[in-house]
């Protein structure tokens, strides 16, 4: 029986920790935070659990649903109508089917007709690896028109990416619009998202529950530091000192580059893949209102001048009897990791967040929230550029007995909790058979 080591004690972690523990590996999970979860962690919103960062599955998610069924959690799934809008020059316009996108009204009709097509053809093709060297700003120019391209996908480029908007793959943006058309249900233009009764959170325990019964520890408040890995031993920042015969780091990439920088055994070109890996942080802010603001679940800000990317009215999806009758909402931004909003205060975030939320909705009374959080993560969504083939870090550091877990790993994919249980599941396979 081998002593596996899993640091970091989200998704990824936590799934491969209940994979492995399930064949009599000996398993301890160390934790940087107090709680397990990573970005699918939940908090106690007004007395109900809540996710942090917002989320939803779609139907083509089997990985989150045969777990959820190998759990017995399949019940708690609700299906529910999601709906979308475009919020451009001062008004949302919905585009949840393609009769919204004839009624869109910046666009020229042979713009629509370009954009749809565009859009049949990526849910349709398969053959991404023709996309991977392609910016997607070049690509949606070429075919989708400049002026879809600047009123459409352009702030939503630049919102996500920034300075590297114009750098990214266009077969990770493929790789959305082709996993959102698998998702609909044949035959009907609408869009079915699940969500989980009680959050997110009653999964995380569920997996944690089923880890202590097959005998794994969990270890909070325990952030790696260094890796040693000629002796198979890892140095915490309290200064503990715990030896491994497999290690497992579901962290993101640039940790794991930190933590094995001046190790001399491990390969150059391994520890540059790692160091050539970028990341953008989110900053996300959540309150709660009796006030209904919109019409729509989730709206796309496609304006420059907003400090967030996305406004997600979760109640539009969930219903609100589940938070005592009030609203919920998230404001969404992605930004570089050294931008300044990281290092303002949850009350300065607010500010300039519901100072923009009033322009889009005049009705907004801040004096009628009841309750409001800001949460923050540094390392959230790595750059997929189009060198990022290249870049992909192996799962096993050649030489080693140490394994990385994490999205950077699933090009052109991008992140979600359907594709953190598929790559949990997949390295701990790869881990028995060896």
């Amino acid at each position: 029986m081998s002593k596996i080591l899993i640091i970091g004690g989200g998704l990824s972690g936590l799934v491969a920790a209940y994979e492995l523990a399930k064949k009599g590996q000996a398993i301890e999970i160390f934790e940087k935070d107090n709680q397990l979860g990573g970005l699918a962690g939940s908090f106690s919103f007004n007395g109900t659990m809540i996710e942090k960062f917002y989320h939803h599955f779609f139907k083509t998610d089997s990985n989150v649903l045969n777990l959820l069924r190998e759990l017995g959690l399949d019940e708690k799934i609700s299906w529910l109508d999601s709906s979308l809008a475009i919020y451009y020059r001062g008004k949302a316009y919905s585009f949840r089917t393609p009769l919204d996108l004839l009624k869109f009204k910046p666009l020229k009709l042979w713009d629509k007709m370009r954009l749809g097509f565009s859009l049949l053809y990526l849910q349709r093709t398969n053959n991404w690896q023709a996309l991977a060297a392609i910016p997607a700003e070049q690509w949606l120019k070429k075919h989708c028109g400049l002026r879809a391209y600047e009123i459409v996908w352009q702030p939503l480029l630049e919102g996500k990416f920034h300075q590297a908007s114009g750098e990214i793959s266009m077969a990770w943006f493929w790789a959305r619009i082709h996993t959102r058309g698998k998702s609909r249900d044949k035959g009907k233009s609408g869009e079915k998202l699940g969500y989980l009764k009680g959050s997110l959170q009653i999964l995380i325990d569920a997996l944690k529950t089923e880890c202590e019964k097959n005998g794994v520890k969990f270890h909070f408040n325990a952030e790696l530091v260094k890796i040693i890995s000629r002796d198979k031993k890892i140095i915490l920042s309290n200064g503990e000192v715990h030896g491994y015969d497999r290690l497992i780091c579901a962290i993101p990439s640039n940790e794991f580059y930190q933590s094995l920088a001046d190790n001399p055994d491990i390969s150059p070109d391994y520890l540059n893949k790692l160091k050539r890996i970028k990341y953008l942080g989110v900053i996300c802010a959540i309150f709660s209102s009796p006030q209904s603001l919109g019409d729509y679940y989730w709206y796309n800000i496609n304006d420059p001048a907003s400090p967030f990317l996305a406004f997600i009215q979760h109640t539009n999806l969930v219903d609100k009897t589940g938070y005592d009758n009030e609203n919920i909402y998230y404001l969404g931004s992605y930004l570089p990791t050294d931008d300044s909003l990281f290092a303002k205060s949850e009350t300065e975030i607010e500010t300039t967040f519901f100072s923009y939320l009033k322009r889009i909705f005049p009705a907004f009374t801040e004096s009628a929230i009841t309750a409001k959080r800001v949460f923050k993560q540094k390392n959230a969504q790595h750059v997929v550029d189009c060198a990022y083939l290249e870049k992909i870090p192996e799962y096993r550091i050649p030489g080693t007995d140490i394994y990385l877990l994490n999205f950077s790993q699933i090009f052109p994919e991008d992140r979600g909790i359907n594709f953190a249980i598929r790559e949990a599941k997949k390295l701990s396979a790869r881990i028995l058979c060896n």
